[in-house]
């Protein structure tokens, strides 16, 4: 079966909430390294209780891991992408479960011993999964605006 996708682009103030989230996890390391300790400690004390921030799995930058892994900094940007566009609802739940049994898959194969700590990889799933839950939201939102402004 052939999935017809129908995109529009749009922007919306939704869009900076991930966004905002990427960039705290992002510069918890420069505040953690350049005078804002206490602010770098209560950023990644903060993202503990979402992710795992297991180093090994994390991007670094200024000598310490950014304060979420690889995953789930992909699905904050990805999100951010998602919530970008506009589709049917139907459309947006099937990209959905797609990327989400993706995403178990690859975490299944590693934890098989399959494959190993492919950070791009991982990166790059949760960036799909964050958009396609995004894009659940978006048409969501959408859907339920039109039903109240008919």
């Amino acid at each position: 079966m052939l999935l017809a996708v129908n995109l529009s682009v749009r922007f919306n103030a939704w869009i900076l909430a991930p966004v905002v989230l990427a960039g705290a996890a992002i510069a918890t390391p420069y505040c953690s390294t350049h005078n804002l300790l206490a602010l770098g400690v209560a950023l990644h004390s903060g993202f503990a209780l979402i992710c795992h921030q297991r180093p090994e799995r994390s991007f670094w930058i200024f000598g310490m891991p950014v304060a979420v892994c690889a995953r789930c900094l992909g699905i904050y940007l990805g999100a951010a992408i998602g919530l970008g566009l506009r589709t049917s609802r139907r459309v947006a739940m099937r990209l959905l479960v797609t990327a989400a049994a993706i995403n178990l898959l690859d975490a299944a194969a590693e934890f098989a011993g399959l494959h190993g700590n492919w950070m791009l990889a991982r990166f790059a799933l949760g960036l799909a999964l964050g958009a396609a839950g995004g894009l659940v939201i978006s048409a969501s939102m959408h859907s339920y605006a039109e039903s109240y402004s008919s």
